[in-house]
């Protein structure tokens, strides 16, 4: 791997520009799904982003992290009382859709807590949506296992 990085002139071991991902991981991070949903202020987020994520990992890491999406996403919550008495609502759902750069939306995740399903039966009129929560969804694979990110800016991600 580091001869990889010598060969292209990155003698630190730091990409500069999405275009050193590709020529040292062979990753080309447009054909990455949901890339071309994104619009332009988000694919210039992600760009400046994922060369940061990768240099934020040591070499033998980033070996073994492959990108599988990006999404510009909604994340909605789906709340309940789970006694009618109770001051505080439960998660009890939750649903993300993708938006695409034409305002478009589509389901990409959707989820139920399995121990609240009878409240969702029982009382339907007391399911509640919290208020919507937008960011960069950043999706991928390292050492095996799958995992996402919320971008919340080039240089912070959670």
């Amino acid at each position: 791997m580091e001869n990889l990085y010598e060969i292209n002139g990155l003698t630190d071991y730091k990409l500069k520009t999405p275009e050193d991902l590709l020529k040292t991981h062979g990753i080309d991070h447009k054909a990455i799904d949901g890339y071309n949903r994104l619009d332009d202020v988000n694919r210039s987020l992600y760009e400046k982003f994922i060369v940061n994520f990768f240099n934020g990992q040591g070499l033998d890491s980033r070996m073994s992290l492959i990108p599988k999406g990006i999404y510009y996403v909604e994340d909605l919550n789906y709340l309940a009382k789970e006694n009618p008495e109770d001051d505080h609502l439960t998660i009890i759902g939750g649903l993300v859709t993708v938006i695409d750069r034409n305002g478009m939306k589509t389901v990409l995740r959707s989820w139920e807590d399995e121990d609240y399903a009878h409240l969702v039966e029982e009382f339907p009129e007391a399911i509640t949506e919290s208020t919507p929560n937008r960011y960069l969804r950043f999706e991928y694979e390292h050492h095996g296992r799958n995992e996402w990110l919320h971008v919340k800016s080039e240089n912070s991600w959670y």
